[in-house]
């Protein structure tokens, strides 16, 4: 289970945040905590822990959750000086655990008969992962703001920082430092949704004349974000995408049908004969009059290559 669904409201709590320092050869304790979730966070070193079914070697930029009512131990001593931080919240709401990411499902609705309902929605955690390079100084600001607790097995001492924030500025920090946790996983969705839909466009439109600042246009995005998009989900740009999904499409029709090689390109979108025979060589090897000779029967029946 990768995931922690948090269904609110209520949003999850902050109770408490710190920091501890392992010396090598330190482990981390076992123990259960009630009703609680711990997030670990590792600033530097190594920690080694373990909560069924999870084992997990954290290094520098890597972060658990740990849910409540559940053992937890350390599996290793640590090898080297170790700093980390630690968060625990809390909350009222139910939630679950998954192996699959839920977006945040919130229908906004402007109905003057829902301005008084509230709007149930899921906050899905990773129960473990890497915070991006570019991501970490913003969370370590949040974490330092939250620490309230240090304790270092150096000193085998506890100190209490002193916070001149309220406990609403120290919520609304543990609910932004959540959102850095979040946010990549939601980006990451976006991206996958946006790619979907522009495939399933390609799909019933490759007839047409598309070009890449015509799809920006129709779904807002600009062409970079359209092309990142589309090549983490599908390993192709949407017009390499394209091309190759008119060419398939023309090969079909070569073998399948008596249209003269001219109609067949105007019929995949590709209205200039020789840019389409260009195309079709490019991607099959052999020209689209070549194809069809191959590969059709003298009967005018057809074999599939």
């Amino acid at each position: 289970m990768n995931f922690i669904n948090l269904n609110c409201p209520p949003l999850p709590y902050f109770i408490v945040g710190g920091g501890c320092v392992y010396r090598p050869g330190d482990i981390h304790e076992r123990r259960t905590i009630r009703n609680v979730f711990d997030l670990i966070y590792v600033h530097s070193g190594t920690l080694y822990l373990e909560q069924d079914p999870f084992r997990v070697e954290l290094n520098a930029g890597q972060f658990f959750i740990i849910t409540p009512d559940t053992p937890h131990r350390g599996s290793r001593v640590c090898q080297e000086k170790t700093t980390t931080s630690w968060v625990h919240f809390y909350t009222n709401g139910k939630y679950s655990l998954s192996d699959e990411f839920y977006p945040d499902n919130i229908t906004r609705r402007a109905a003057p008969k829902f301005y008084y309902s509230p709007q149930n929605f899921i906050l899905s955690l990773p129960r473990t992962g890497t915070v991006p390079e570019a991501n970490r100084e913003k969370l370590e600001k949040y974490l330092q703001r939250m620490n309230l607790v240090s304790f270092s097995k150096y000193t085998q001492k506890k100190s209490f920082p002193s916070s001149v924030r309220t406990p609403f500025e120290i919520q609304n920090d543990f609910i932004e430092f959540l959102q850095v946790l979040y946010a990549p996983y939601c980006y990451s969705r976006e991206k996958e949704s946006i790619a979907r839909t522009l495939r399933d466009y390609l799909d019933a439109h490759y007839t047409e004349e598309i070009s890449l600042n015509d799809l920006a246009r129709q779904y807002s995005y600009s062409p970079s974000h359209l092309i990142r998009s589309f090549h983490q989900a599908y390993g192709a740009s949407p017009m390499q995408y394209l091309k190759k999904l008119r060419i398939e499409h023309a090969s079909q029709l070569l073998l399948h049908s008596d249209a003269a090689i001219q109609s067949v390109g105007e019929m995949v979108g590709l209205r200039i004969p020789s840019y389409f025979i260009r195309v079709f060589k490019q991607e099959i090897g052999i020209t689209p009059a070549q194809y069809r000779m191959f590969y059709a029967e003298e009967n005018g029946g057809s074999e599939t290559p």
